[in-house]
């Protein structure tokens, strides 16, 4: 799956998921613009691996929740890298609140759908028009969830923005299919990143692995090789799909009294990259 002469935008990369897919499609050949709005070090950091690899990189400054900034962002990635051929629409947040739906404050649902929905279509609608105008195709990466298809509690702005991803990813598939534009999802499970530790607590995540019947969570490096197939010719014929990575979390059926996975569970090894 080589991707030289490509170029690559990746947004909220300075670490966990957008990290190990910028360093996946780096690894391949790309150049890439490693985006991400709090964590600039980080971005840096990635940017100065992707040099490390021998390829071009460009660190960017950007809340993809304002539009403003999205708008600045693919400037600065079409001046200053040329082109964008592959878009990956990770950036994301989760924000926990208590007392279900009347415990939501608007700031909260609105900060959420901002930058996990608004902010996949201000990047595809900023970078999109130079993919059609060069007439060369490209590829659109969204990173959604397994919660996308799932109901939990105090989960009411996360998942709907996540299912609005998967939506928004069939209708751009469609639309853009006829500029041999690919649109696809990856839907990640229960990832062994820093995100998700911080944000759903060591009995929360551990409750989670033991419902995974592969035993253990996933690496951020799993989903990034997922990204690399959907960014690469490998996948060229297909588009408007998600791909969920999670161990067989999804498809698992089995009543919850009656769950196989109380055996001791793999430890989550160190994530190489």
């Amino acid at each position: 799956m080589e991707l030289l002469g490509k170029v690559a935008l990746v947004t909220g990369a300075g670490k966990g998921i957008g990290k190990a897919s910028a360093l996946a499609l780096a690894g391949a050949g790309a150049d890439v613009v490693v985006n991400d709005y709090k964590d600039m070090a980080g971005a840096e950091a990635v940017a100065g691996q992707v040099r490390g690899l021998g390829r071009r990189a460009l660190a960017v400054p950007c809340n993809v929740g304002n539009s403003s900034q999205v708008k600045e962002m693919a400037r600065r990635a079409v001046a200053e890298m040329g082109k964008v051929d592959i878009l990956v629409n990770n950036a994301g947040i989760y924000v926990r609140h208590e007392g279900g739906i009347a415990g939501l404050p608007d700031e909260a649902w609105q900060q959420v759908l901002d930058v996990n929905l608004s902010g996949v279509f201000y990047c595809c609608r900023e970078v999109v028009p130079d993919m059609i105008r060069r007439r060369q195709g490209g590829k659109i990466v969204n990173i959604s969830s397994v919660q996308a298809l799932l109901a939990h509690f105090e989960a009411s702005a996360y998942q709907p923005a996540k299912a609005g991803v998967v939506a928004l990813t069939k209708c751009l598939a469609v639309e853009l299919a006829p500029h041999k534009i690919n649109v696809n999802a990856v839907g990640p499970g229960a990832i062994a990143s820093e995100g998700m530790g911080a944000t759903l607590g060591p009995e929360i995540v551990e409750a989670y692995r033991r419902r995974i019947p592969w035993g253990a969570r996933g690496y951020t490096k799993d989903i990034g090789n997922v990204v690399l197939f959907l960014a690469s010719e490998a996948s060229r014929y297909v588009t408007g799909q998600t791909l969920y990575v999670d161990g067989g979390y999804l498809v698992d059926s089995t009543p919850t009294d009656l769950k196989r996975y109380d055996h001791p569970v793999t430890p989550d090894d160190p994530d190489p990259r």
